[in-house]
Order: C-alpha cells, then structure tokens, then sequence
C-alpha cells in the first residue's frame, strides 16, 4: 500500500505534495520537466486545496476562500475553472490530481 505524500512544508509560501510543487510568492507550479502556467484563480483555487490535501471542500467554501464575500459569482464558477485547472494538470503519466465527491465538492488527491 503506498504511503499518502502530504504537503512538504519548505516555507510559508512553498510546498510539495507529490511531484508537484507550489511556490505562492512565485506563483508558480511544477510537474518534473515542466512549469504548469495558471491564471491567478486557477492557483489560488489548486492552493487552497493543497494547505488541506484530502479534505473535501464543497463549492460554497471554495467560492468563500477563493472569490471572498463581497463578489457574486455561482457555484457553476468552480465547476468551469475545476475543469480548466484539471485539464492543466493532466498528463498521460499524471492521474487527476483533483477528485469529485459526487453531492460534495472536490478534493486534491495524495500518493501520487
């Protein structure tokens, strides 16, 4: 049985879960051999995420986090850019970092 990999804490701004590697400052992420370019949504919503890998957040909670309280956006919005970020992400060599608890919310998956 392999052995969940959970966050790498190098700095406040860094960390590692799996392969892939997150630096908040920088704004950037890396898969082995290649930097993943996300919008700025797109990385907030992947590092919110990985501060609590295995969690299930649910759409609400997400917008909350990601979009605040003060902008009007619908659930829909993390759906569209879950999917876009997902795709970023997937490689033929890499499974689906993120997973769908279906009737919960969505997830970053470990021991990759």
């Amino acid at each position: 049985m392999k052995q969940a990999s959970y966050p790498k804490r190098q700095a406040a701004h860094r960390m590692v879960i799996g392969r892939m590697s997150i630096d908040r400052q920088l704004q950037q992420v890396r898969l082995p051999g290649r930097a993943i370019h996300l919008t700025p949504l797109e990385f907030e919503l992947l590092w919110v995420l990985a501060r609590e890998p295995q969690k299930v957040f649910a759409r609400e909670e997400l917008l909350r986090l990601v979009w605040g309280e003060s902008v009007f956006v619908t659930v829909r919005t993390v759906d569209v850019h879950m999917a876009k970020l997902r795709q970023k992400l997937r490689t033929d060599e890499w499974p689906d970092v993120i997973e769908t608890v279906w009737g919960m919310g969505y997830r970053l998956r470990t021991g990759w």
